[in-house]
Formats: structure tokens, C-alpha cells, sequence
């Protein structure tokens, strides 16, 4: 099954060599041109115009219901909706910002 870009993009990506060097955060990769989703979906980097951190919580369904604290990197690209990569903390979503940063140095950085 071939990866689908989830944007229109004229980048021809070869998913499967771009994998290879990709690195793993979770439920999602980063690789030198995209990122790579569950579903097979992925993201050109060359796509991604913005970027921000945001904290928020996870519903735990338990007796105090505070939830569990997790961020997220959204990644603004153009869509309806930004791309939300989901992470436990705020260092790992330092961590990811910084490595789509370095693919793509024309990422605006929002404030959280």
C-alpha cells in the first residue's frame, strides 16, 4: 500500500527511501521531506508554513477528572485544520518543533 500525502503537492517523495532515515516519536516519524502519520498519510515539510506548541489534557475517564497533561505540535500547512502531533511532554514537543525546524528552516514559530 503507497503512502498518500494528505496536501496536493508537485514534490515527488519517494516515501519508502525518506522512511529509512526517518525518526520515531510516537505515533508519528519525521523524515528529511515529511512527516509520516498512522494511515499511511503523510505531510511534505516543504508544505508546513507554521508551527506552535500547546498544552492540553487528555481525558483520563477517572474519578477527578483533571485528565493527563500532554502537548501537542501544530503544524499549519495550509488546511482546514492544523496537523496536531501529539506528545507527553513539553521537551519532547520542543524536540519535535525543533527537528521539523531544521528540515524545513522557513517554519514560522508562533507563540504558545
Amino acid at each position: 500500500m503507497a503512502w498518500k500525502s494528505i496536501v496536493p503537492t508537485t514534490l515527488d517523495i519517494d516515501s519508502k527511501e525518506d522512511l529509512k532515515s526517518a525518526v520515531s516519536y510516537g505515533s508519528f516519524r519525521i523524515g528529511d521531506k515529511a512527516v509520516y502519520l498512522s494511515g499511511r498519510e503523510y505531510l511534505p515539510l516543504n508544505a508546513v508554513k507554521q508551527a506552535r506548541l500547546y498544552p492540553s489534557r487528555l481525558s483520563s475517564h477517572g474519578c477527578c477528572g483533571l485528565g493527563v497533561p500532554v502537548w501537542y505540535v501544530l503544524l499549519y500547512y495550509g488546511g482546514e485544520k492544523p496537523l496536531k502531533l501529539l506528545t507527553e511532554t513539553k521537551e519532547k514537543a520542543e524536540t519535535v518543533r525543533s527537528a521539523i525546524l531544521s528540515r524545513n528552516p522557513a517554519v514560522e514559530i508562533l507563540d504558545e
